[in-house]
């Protein structure tokens, strides 16, 4: 009865571990799409930072260049498993600003493009705000996973005591 169980376990453990592979590919895809349309286009995502009316002007052009590279490289990061933690952390912190500058654009009451780069013309509202998270549950399964499982460079065992 312990061997069946101990399999059990093991292939639980297995599935566990594919399950926050995909994920964290998921979550990385998601990231990269986002960044591409910005990364072409940093006038009009400029623009859609401009509408938040919340950062300093002249601002918008350093975050609209600065903001889809890092996007983008914490999406490869998440996708090709590279420094994974340092990623979806980053990815977290992201989304939790990405949901506070939405929030506080529907609590004035603006009606404008979310400038998220996933779907074109999304305007921000409670759909965009479930969506990030939903976006942020998969990068904090990812962040508490024990096992670096298909992963290049991932913490130390020393690193993690």
């Amino acid at each position: 009865m312990d061997w069946k169980q101990f399999t059990f376990k093991q292939k639980f453990m297995n599935l566990k571990n594919y399950l926050i592979v995909v994920i964290r590919i998921l979550l990385g895809a998601v990231f990269l799409w986002a960044s591409i349309d910005k990364i072409i286009d940093p006038s009009k995502f400029a623009r859609d930072i401009s509408n938040y009316h919340i950062i300093p002007f002249g601002l918008e052009n350093i975050i609209a260049i600065v903001l889809p590279w890092l996007e983008f490289f914490i999406g490869s990061g998440l996708i090709l498993g590279i420094l994974v933690d340092g990623a979806v952390l980053l990815s977290g912190i992201l989304l939790i600003a990405f949901n506070v500058l939405i929030a506080q654009a529907m609590l004035r009451g603006f009606n404008i493009d979310c400038g998220c780069g996933l779907k074109e013309g999304q305007l921000v509202g409670v759909e965009k705000l479930l969506e990030n998270f939903v976006f942020l549950g998969g990068a904090y399964l990812v962040y508490l996973r024990k096992n670096k499982f298909l992963e290049l460079y991932p913490k130390s065992e020393l690193s993690d005591k």
